[in-house]
């Protein structure tokens, strides 16, 4: 009887009847679809074009959720974590914060991926948590900075600063020539907080260090003990005392900053370069093309760091049933062709080295800063505690020049988000 067993499992074997379990090596079996969650206020044309690529290069089909876009966006994924029901993968809001909601453990690991190897320092730099990377950067990156108008610049006979002495003299140059020399809206107190953060990365960032940085983030440094933060506050009301804002700067309201600023009026406004597609509806492309500039704060030495807002990214849930699919299409995405087709939908300056974007002139000075490594992501952005009630601070100390007063006020609020967050350190 064994013999005749045997004989028959032999021949079961040779004629391949017989089926052995899959190794682990082999991974999981290829999906006929692959599941992507994104906010419903994404542009969808890129993304149906880009997934279509994929389907006829992979057989895979690519299924595109929305979800309500904001706060409710995150809320959702979180419930879709704890509930097991993982997308594949999934676009997320910037920053390592996003890691710590979700949870590192939760989240595939892609530190060293070949796809980190076109990627842009700043961006690059801004996904690492504690030296490992779990997202990828999705989308394009914005500025904060000095805006010049060109015509005022070139009736003092200025150029753009090469350093901030440098800076405080064109103020004055065009003080005496009757433009107002810098234009702030401290009625609608959310412009006052841009000149202290784009001075982080050129003041503060190089005092501190990453270190500093790292340090922040666990609340092992305190705000108020970093004098360079102090001495960016200093010059922000040595700039007031100089006569260099407008005569009733109280009273300024962002929708005057941009009309003096694009009509020759004033020299300089610090903004984000949100406002630019409003200036371009108003005054038209052509016209803020030529009319429009920008540089970084400079230093006391050099032409300065840029601040850039940062790019989305791509997460991969570790759990998900395909993470090694999931990855092919987050490279897939993040190809130079691919981002390509998601700039012809979408505005931004790219994050990935060679992608073909018309850009403004503007953003090509700044993808100038990017591509030479002097440029930053906006503090704001790297640390997951914030600085609450920042525009307040700001305008207060402009009420009271107390500089003590409105770093220690800035230092306890982000403290006190910190510990109401739950952050570890706090």
């Amino acid at each position: 009887m064994k013999k005749t067993m045997t004989i028959v499992l032999m021949l079961l074997m040779v004629t391949g009847f017989v089926f052995a379990a899959p190794s682990a090596e082999e991974g999981p079996k290829k999906p006929e679809s692959l599941t992507v969650v994104i906010p419903n206020t994404t542009i969808m044309e890129p993304m149906e074009r880009i997934f279509e690529k994929y389907t006829a290069k992979t057989g895979i089909e690519v299924e595109l959720q929305a979800l309500p876009a904001g706060e409710e966006y995150g809320r959702l994924l979180q419930t879709r974590f704890a509930t097991k029901d993982f997308p594949d993968l999934f676009t997320m809001d910037p920053g390592t914060k996003q890691y710590t909601k979700f949870g590192v453990d939760r989240l595939l690991e892609m530190t060293g991926d070949p796809l980190f190897e076109n990627v842009l320092d700043a961006s690059l730099d801004f996904q690492l948590y504690q030296g490992k990377i779990y997202g990828a950067p999705w989308g394009g990156t914005g500025t904060y900075g000095v805006y010049y108008n060109k015509d005022v610049f070139a009736a003092i006979g200025a150029d753009v600063p090469k350093n901030y002495a440098d800076f405080l003299d064109i103020l004055k140059k065009a003080k005496a020539a009757g433009y107002i020399p810098i234009y702030e809206a401290a009625k609608s107190e959310w412009p006052l907080q841009v000149f202290s953060l784009i001075a982080w990365p050129t003041f503060v960032d190089p005092a501190i260090g990453a270190e500093g940085v790292r340090k922040l983030e666990k609340n092992e440094l305190r705000l108020n003990e970093i004098p360079a933060l102090k001495d960016v506050f200093s010059r922000y009301v040595a700039l007031r005392d100089a006569g260099l804002f407008q005569n009733n700067y109280q009273s300024g309201t962002y929708d005057e900053q941009m009309e003096m600023l694009a009509t020759g009026k004033a020299a300089v406004a610090f903004q984000i370069s949100n406002f630019i597609p409003s200036l371009m509806g108003k005054f038209g492309e052509d016209y803020i093309s030529e009319k429009i500039g920008w540089f970084p704060l400079p230093s006391d030495t050099d032409d300065g760091v840029a601040m850039l807002t940062p790019a989305h990214q791509i997460l991969v849930p570790a759990e998900g049933k395909y993470t090694d699919y999931a990855m092919d299409l987050v490279r897939f995405m993040t190809k130079v062709e691919n981002q390509n087709i998601y700039f012809e939908y979408n505005n931004g300056i790219p994050v990935y080295k060679g992608v073909e974007k018309e850009l403004l002139p503007y953003e090509e000075t700044v993808l100038s800063y990017d591509q030479a490594g002097k440029a930053k992501i906006n503090i704001q952005n790297r640390l997951s505690s914030s600085f609450t009630d920042f525009p307040k601070i700001l305008q207060n100390l402009l009420i009271t020049s107390n500089v003590e007063e409105a770093v220690n006020m800035m230092d306890e609020n982000y403290r006190r988000t910190g510990k109401a967050r739950a952050l570890p350190g706090f």
